[in-house]
């Protein structure tokens, strides 16, 4: 039960809602093939590979290590650990990069004064938030770049003022919440970088990029990934390809829902407006209800022109806060806190509380840097 919770929610509701579509007969067999998304689903098979590839070759454990064991004081720890997550976090995914960071930052748990807790809650934040800043920084965010039609520069001119008040917010929240206190930092183990590996990383990330930017057939960098899922040998069995699934479900599950009658009466798009602003408020309250992704999944047919994508993005963006499931990143976080000896009702109390606050912050300023840009 754990384990659907936590780490398998959004397999387990996006199975539900396919095979729901399936069997009520909203979505046919037939059509399943035209409803995918082919290109989303194979550069998230590609950014899988590639992943698995950089964490094979200890590149990032390595940068991790370096960071803590530069830092000393707990509040110096929690913004090097928002500065490792957020720049991991535009480049791995945000579930990803917290198996990365957290299991790290619990090697304080012996150190004393330190409130891992605070550490790992902003960790997480930091991940939603920061991470967003590209388009394979969080899930939703390659699905909407892809939708919305957005070049690189459109889409980090669209981030970017939401990105800014976020860290801005974060770091308000570190000043305030985490003292100064000194810390000694614990011994990390040696990382030796295998080159071959993170040779193979940085050329298949590159060819996503220039996939995802640029004039690359997306068959190009799929290609370039079988022969480097062969450098990873058995380590292929440990890289989780459960996003390409959950895309895929979600591509049967929503087109059945939207068929459904119960949706054209809930259908929060119809009650905000599809304006920008109405967008922004319909992306953050579905996604206290159902988590990010499927939101945008959701009120994505619903949204028309620039300015509504922007608005949907920073919806499911500032949607991550405020409710556990508003990003399945914050349940991992606390499974992989939880894990290491944490306590659940110490983080889950001080999460929801900030996480809430932002949400509140973040909705307000969204829907001012869309008003002053005409939404």
């Amino acid at each position: 039960m754990r384990t659907l919770l936590f780490e398998r929610f959004l397999i387990t509701a996006s199975a539900t809602l396919a095979f729901s579509a399936l069997a009520m007969g909203r979505v046919h067999l037939s059509e399943v093939g035209s409803l995918m998304d082919w290109r989303i689903l194979t550069l998230f098979l590609v950014l899988t590979v590639a992943v698995e590839l950089g964490k094979a070759s200890d590149l990032f454990d390595r940068l991790v290590a370096v960071v803590i064991g530069r830092v000393r004081s707990m509040r110096g720890l929690a913004f090097a650990m928002i500065a490792v997550t957020a720049g991991l976090s535009a480049i791995l995914t945000n579930d990803v990069t917290l198996f990365l960071v957290v299991p790290f930052t619990m090697l304080f748990r012996g150190v004393e004064g330190v409130e891992l807790h605070k550490l790992v809650a902003v960790e997480v934040l930091a991940a939603n938030l920061l991470g967003a800043v590209t388009p394979i920084g969080n899930p939703q965010n390659l699905f909407l770049f892809a939708r919305g039609g957005f070049s690189f520069g459109s889409f980090l001119e669209a981030q970017l003022p939401l990105i800014g008040v976020s860290a801005v917010l974060l770091a308000a929240l570190v000043v305030f919440a985490i003292p100064r206190r000194l810390v000694t930092p614990p011994a990390t183990t040696a990382f030796d970088v295998d080159p071959v590996l993170a040779g193979g990383f940085f050329l298949l990330l590159a060819a996503e990029v220039g996939s995802l930017f640029g004039p690359l057939p997306y068959l190009v960098p799929l290609g370039m990934a079988l022969p480097a899922a062969l450098l990873l040998g058995r380590r292929l069995r440990e890289a989780d390809f459960s996003i390409v699934l959950v895309f895929a479900l979600l591509f049967i599950g929503i087109p059945g829902l939207e068929r459904g009658r119960l949706y054209h009466h809930f259908d929060p798009a119809r009650i905000f407006g599809h304006h920008a602003v109405g967008l922004l408020l319909s992306g953050a309250l579905l996604s206290q209800l159902v988590s990010n992704v499927p939101a945008a999944f959701l009120l994505a047919p619903a949204v028309t022109g620039a300015l509504g994508f922007q608005g949907l993005l920073y919806g499911v963006t500032a949607g991550a806060c405020g409710s556990p499931i508003g990003s399945i990143a914050n349940l991992l976080g606390a499974q992989l806190y939880l894990a290491e000896g944490g306590k659940p009702r110490v983080f889950w109390r001080f999460f929801c509380g900030v996480s809430g606050v932002l949400l509140i912050l973040l909705v307000a300023s969204a829907a001012l840097i869309l008003k002053l840009q005409g939404g």
